[in-house]
């Protein structure tokens, strides 16, 4: 039977059933967990001023495409046309001007900062010799995220494996793609962790029988193994005395 501590270390545990000291791999998120886009949507924002429109609220936006982001990250259809879509909700017509909107919607992807602690606790995990992944639902590929992450500070080679969602064909609501993760690093589900903020992805974590820890959840009330307030909480987790 699991239980609920809350320690002073930044992280709490939901669960005994996953001893920490098991792990040499951790999984993690992209966005919302490595890093944030606080200037969302300027480049779009730009290029529809030039064409005389202006940027529609994103929650719209997110409602009329919502089918649509689903087939994008699950692989059903590309980039190229979701971008498409996007540009088209914002009311251009004249398809000369897509591969223009196209560019502006990718800087605005790309437009990333990293949260505080990220660089030094990726590193010092690294140094404690574990393992590091990437593992998230987009329709971004995996050169693409790590060519990011790069530019920030955090290099290509401090990742075991990189997976994106929309590159394997594996879709929202499927433990499939943690599963595959585990096959390319040859290691069991006891031996990986998770770090995510997204209920489902969480969920799908469980499912493949690994470790979750929970990081600025969506839903609060998630049920995962561990539930950290800052990226810190993993050298907490992972490298104080009392856990090597």
């Amino acid at each position: 039977m699991g239980f609920l501590v809350y320690l002073t270390s930044g992280y709490r545990v939901k669960n005994e059933l996953h001893p920490i000291m098991t792990i040499s791999v951790i999984l993690l998120d992209t966005g919302g967990v490595l890093y944030h886009r606080p200037r969302e949507d300027r480049h779009l924002s730009m290029f529809l001023a030039q064409n005389g429109l202006k940027l529609r609220h994103r929650s719209v936006v997110e409602r009329a495409l919502r089918a649509a982001r689903f087939d994008v990250q699950s692989g059903r259809i590309s980039r190229e046309t979701f971008y498409d879509a996007i540009l088209r909700i914002h009311g251009i017509t004249d398809e000369t001007l897509f591969p223009e909107g196209r560019a502006a919607l990718l800087l605005d992807a790309a437009d990333i900062e990293l949260f505080p602690g990220v660089t030094e606790t990726l590193n010092a995990l690294r140094e404690a010799e574990f393992r590091l992944g990437l593992v998230s639902e987009s329709a971004h590929h995996a050169r693409e995220k790590i060519s990011w992450l790069s530019v920030r500070g955090l290099p290509p080679d401090l990742w075991s494996v990189c997976l994106m969602s929309a590159e394997m064909g594996l879709l929202k609501g499927d433990s499939a793609l943690f599963e595959r993760a585990l096959m390319r690093l040859n290691i069991s589900a006891a031996q990986a962790a998770f770090v995510g903020h997204a209920t489902e992805q969480l969920s799908n974590a469980t499912q493949a029988g690994i470790t979750t820890i929970a990081f600025m959840p969506d839903d609060p009330n998630v049920q995962t193994d561990y539930t950290i307030t800052s990226i810190y909480g993993l050298q907490d987790l992972f490298l104080s005395k009392g856990n090597s």
